[in-house]
């Protein structure tokens, strides 16, 4: 087995920016991110291996918070995952789930973890700037109803966008018409796909339940080796011009 596919060096800087990352919620579903168990580093590199965009998990870099995950400035960094995990809830953090509307990466990889985990809430997003801001949004029910907008903000075309976000939020408790008239006015569901807040979106999706943003939880650190396929991908997309 090879030990890396990529091309460029380690040291090549990265051309963009951006968070990429996918969350996995396990009936009973806390209810907030106070409630998650304490991080399990075991589980999370256990998850991370099975992850579908991870070949293998090279190292294991230590535990950080789950606030203070490093943002890729050079080639060697596009190899590091962080993974929470925190029970019932899982949050991965990847480079590798960004995508320009060619492959809906974080979509494949949401179905891919839900048919692991039936059942189970999922929520992607991966909003990056390469170049042009693009976005990738998901939610996958518990039921296997799929949310999912991709495309570039502002910009009619190209989107393409599956499912009824007032519906989707409407399933897990979320009464749009109950929110405030700011909010309301903030994610134009009436609007056209490339209109709507989809961050929005899938911020009142996760209800306080996003780790990313909370100073007592953890995360480990990974270094993996990602398949051909999605390190191919990333270094057309991430060291674009390099």
């Amino acid at each position: 087995m090879t030990d890396t596919y990529w091309t460029r060096p380690a040291d090549t800087r990265v051309s963009g920016s951006g968070e990429c990352t996918l969350t996995v919620l396990a009936p009973p579903r806390p209810t907030s991110a106070d409630s998650f168990a304490p991080h399990d580093p075991v589980r999370a590199r256990a998850f991370a291996a099975d992850f579908p965009t991870v070949e293998e998990v090279v190292e294991d870099l230590g535990v950080v918070p789950a606030d203070q995950v490093p943002h890729p400035e050079v080639r060697a960094d596009l190899d590091l995952i962080a993974v929470g995990h925190y029970g019932g809830a899982v949050c991965l953090s990847d480079p590798a789930l960004a995508d320009d509307g060619t492959d809906n990466t974080v979509r494949e990889a949401a179905r891919a973890v839900h048919a692991r985990h039936p059942g189970s809430l999922v929520v992607g997003s991966a909003h990056v700037d390469l170049g042009e801001d693009h976005i990738e949004d998901v939610l996958l029910l518990p039921d296997g109803t799929l949310l999912h907008a991709s495309g570039y903000p502002g910009f009619e075309d190209p989107w393409e966008s599956q499912g009824d976000p007032r519906a989707a939020l409407g399933a897990l408790g979320v009464d749009v018409d109950l929110l405030d008239e700011d909010t309301q006015e903030d994610l134009a569901l009436d609007g056209e796909p490339h209109l709507v807040n989809w961050e929005l979106v899938v911020s009142l999706a996760l209800k306080g339940r996003d780790p990313r943003r909370h100073p007592r939880l953890e995360v480990s650190l990974l270094r993996v080796r990602h398949t051909r396929e999605h390190t191919a991908a990333m270094e057309e997309l991430w060291l674009l011009g390099r």
